[in-house]
């Protein structure tokens, strides 16, 4: 199989792993943390990026791992873009206080 280039966007660095497990199976990786209180998490690990949205034609995927990103994930989708998660309805229905 060709080998892809992922864009991973966190808000709290959650997926770092999975990130690091695409990479050692020779892929591409750029990982972007929001929170800057865990920007160091996966240092020397993962490849990084302060700014994710320079990178969005670069990536032949793109995977949201949080909530809070629904809304550019479904421009992305609708640009024809291959996106993993970020949904509006995890925001709006799963994640929302009953």
């Amino acid at each position: 199989m060709e080998n892809k280039k992922f864009l991973f966007i966190s808000k709290d660095a959650p997926i770092n792993d999975v990130a690091w497990h695409v990479l050692n199976e020779g892929n591409e990786v750029k990982y972007f943390i929001e929170d800057r209180t865990q920007k160091e998490v996966a240092d020397g690990l993962v490849p990084k990026t302060n700014n994710w949205k320079k990178h969005i034609a670069w990536a032949d995927v793109i995977v949201f791992d949080n909530i809070g990103f629904g809304a550019a994930a479904k421009k992305l989708r609708e640009k024809g873009r291959h996106v993993v998660g970020g949904t509006q309805l995890c925001r709006n229905h799963l994640e929302s206080p009953i």
